[in-house]
């Protein structure tokens, strides 16, 4: 790692611009030698803006605010704030005598009368008190044009399901399949003919039997004799 040298000039500069950022003790009096600055020592400029400064609280009041709302306060304002405003409510009367124009509150409802030639029970007028006087404010009816009635749903699914096989039937095809198969239960094996070496294996693949004869003895390990020690000896005595 490099070692930077510095020079004469470089430390003078230094010396320079730190006598140029701060001021040496002398300059700012008693203060100069002080630990620490007492608001006894300040300008009264200063002694006054900090006497003056809010101090923390938890309310308005302690920081001297006297005219704000308390929270109770807003709550009521709102509450006042959204009474006085107008709100619109649907009601149904069977026919315009049965609307009181005098009423209170008679701006402030759509009246829905039952119109006589509409259809399926299901065609309204609309009227409004508007300056003490009934007025005619429109039609209103449910339109149900574009859903499906119960029957119809269910005449969609049954139609949508005629592509699919019942559980009934997928069964009755399953075994008419396998109806013609060999199964495990059909598997057997019938042995013919005498001896112990098998000289003919056939299988018939529709009933799925087995059958294989018997021709010839092959000798077995109890058709032989151990030779003992001693005759072995007198083989070649």
């Amino acid at each position: 790692m490099a070692i930077k040298r510095v020079t004469l000039n470089t430390l003078s500069y230094l010396v320079e611009e730190i006598k140029e950022r701060y001021v040496e003790k002398s300059a700012i009096g008693a203060l100069g030698g002080a630990d620490e600055v007492g608001i006894e020592n300040l300008a009264e400029d200063l002694k006054n803006l900090i006497n003056g400064k809010a101090n923390a609280a938890t309310t308005l009041a302690g920081y001297g605010i006297t005219d704000g709302m308390t929270a109770a306060e807003i709550v009521s304002a709102i509450s006042t704030a959204i009474a006085g405003v107008d709100h619109l409510s649907r009601v149904e009367v069977e026919t315009t005598e049965n609307i009181d124009v005098s009423a209170p509150d008679a701006e402030k409802k759509i009246y829905m009368v039952k119109n006589e030639e509409g259809t399926s029970e299901n065609l309204y007028s609309e009227y409004m008190v508007i300056g003490g006087k009934l007025e005619k404010v429109g039609d209103w009816k449910v339109d149900l044009t574009d859903y499906a009635k119960t029957t119809e749903v269910t005449t969609a699914i049954a139609n949508a399901l005629l592509n699919y096989a019942k559980t009934v039937d997928v069964t009755a095809a399953i075994n008419a399949a396998i109806a013609g198969l060999i199964q495990l239960d059909d598997l057997s094996v019938s042995i013919t003919g005498t001896g112990n070496v098998i000289t003919n294996l056939g299988y018939d693949s529709k009933t799925g039997k087995f059958t294989a004869a018997k021709g010839l003895t092959a000798l077995t390990e109890t058709d032989f004799e151990e030779i003992t020690e001693q005759e072995i000896k007198s083989l070649f005595s």
